[in-house]
């Protein structure tokens, strides 16, 4: 071996700055290993769900982007003005009748304010003026005729009430059928006749009007319904002396002979077709009535009757007696005859009732009973069918007018058979 020969040394005999500098560049090689993996990684993980989701982060957004387009126009809308409150119609009118009212209540203040001046200087005083007289009758006519201009209103809707109820029917028929059989025909009668005594009894109170029953009154109206059948009411009451009895008697009499009195007064022919006294209290008449003008026409009725000595209810301590008068639907024995005949039907209640003498009634006799008067309350509805043949206008006008008259005969009998009460000025 020269002197000029080197020798190899070992790494591992290096300098040992040469070896630090080799770990550290090693060392720094394998952070920037570590680095790049995290950054794949994070790259991945950042991709991949995004990818896996996409429809719900959509619909997140869709979600979102609607709350937030909601809280927009809530926003706006609160920025928006108010819509002012608009009352309904029916609140406006009632506040109009409000005011309306007070209106009213003020005038008719000030009205009874003026009547109060116009009657101080005259009530209380004897020697009245003719000035405050004349005053004070301007006043109450008035007052008067404002309140029958109040009440015409009324009344017509009353008329055209009752015109419509007369056209209904009578509100106290039951239909009624008779066999051919007697028999038969007396059960059938004797059945309905305490029904209908005690609903014709009850009807008649609840109609009759209230007012002075000494005093005679009359209410009646007609009408023709677009069928051309004609109707008819009437209402009155009439005044006698004698006992209720006596009256009840006589108008027994009066309907066991209608025929004779109904020929007197009205100058045709009517004849009984019937003679049949079915039971006390019970009288069925099947009459039958020519005109003048030679037309005829049929009814059959049945009157229930009732007496009673007396009780305690008012009008009936000194004696009661009632009639009820019907119509009968079908009669297998009488049958009607519309081809021939123009059909009448009545329905009727008549009922007696008897009250002290007061002032201002004054009686032919000193020696009425026990000083009571004799009230008779009429109720009648009849009804002319319009014939099923050609009849002349004038014979349709002739039994019209017939069926009028024929209910006044019994007022015209009464009078003659009994002695009326005379009214006099109180």
């Amino acid at each position: 071996m020269s002197g000029n020969a080197k020798v190899a040394v070992p790494e591992a005999l290096e300098s040992p700055t040469r070896l630090a500098t080799d770990m550290a560049t090693k060392w720094l090689a394998s952070m920037d290993e570590m680095h790049d993996d995290d950054d794949k990684t994070e790259t991945t993980s950042d991709i991949s769900p995004s990818a896996d989701s996409s429809p719900v982060c959509k619909k997140r957004e869709l979600n979102e982007s609607q709350k937030d387009s909601g809280e927009e126009t809530q926003e706006v809308q609160k920025k928006r003005p108010k819509r002012k409150y608009r009352k309904s119609t029916i609140n406006v009118r009632k506040e109009e009748k409000a005011t309306l009212l007070e209106e009213l209540a003020e005038l008719h203040t000030k009205l009874e304010k003026i009547k109060a001046r116009a009657f101080a200087t005259c009530v209380g005083v004897e020697a009245r003026t003719p000035s405050e007289m004349q005053s004070a009758n301007r006043v109450l006519r008035r007052a008067i005729q404002k309140q029958q201009l109040e009440c015409t209103k009324i009344h017509a809707l009353m008329s055209e009430y009752s015109l419509f109820n007369i056209r209904v029917g009578s509100p106290i028929h039951r239909p009624i059928h008779l066999q051919k059989d007697t028999h038969a025909r007396r059960a059938t009668l004797l059945a309905l006749k305490s029904k209908v005594l005690q609903d014709g009894a009850k009807f008649l109170n609840d109609r009759r009007p209230r007012v002075d029953p000494l005093k005679p009154m009359r209410e009646d109206h007609g009408y023709e319904a677009s069928n051309g059948d004609f109707y008819a009411t009437y209402i009155s009451t009439m005044q006698f002396e004698n006992t209720v009895k006596q009256v009840y008697d006589i108008l027994l009499g009066y309907f066991s002979s209608i025929e004779i009195s109904v020929s007197e007064k009205l100058g045709n022919i009517t004849i009984r077709e019937d003679d049949d006294n079915m039971a006390p209290g019970i009288t069925q008449n099947r009459l039958v009535s020519t005109t003048i003008g030679g037309l005829r026409m049929e009814s059959n009725t049945v009157y229930f009757s009732r007496y009673e000595p007396g009780d305690e209810d008012a009008g009936h301590q000194n004696g009661y007696g009632i009639f009820v008068a019907d119509y009968v639907d079908h009669d297998d024995l009488n049958p009607y005859h519309p081809h021939e005949r123009i059909r009448r039907d009545f329905s009727a209640v008549l009922e007696l009732t008897s009250y002290p003498i007061r002032h201002g009634v004054r009686t032919r006799s000193k020696n009425t009973s026990e000083g009571r008067v004799v009230v008779l309350t009429r109720w009648v509805h009849s009804k002319v069918y319009h014939p099923e043949y050609d009849i002349p206008q004038s014979g349709w006008h002739e039994m019209r007018d017939n069926t009028e008259r024929w209910i006044q005969t019994l007022h015209h009998t009464m009078m003659e058979r009994l002695s009326p009460v005379v009214c006099c000025r109180r």
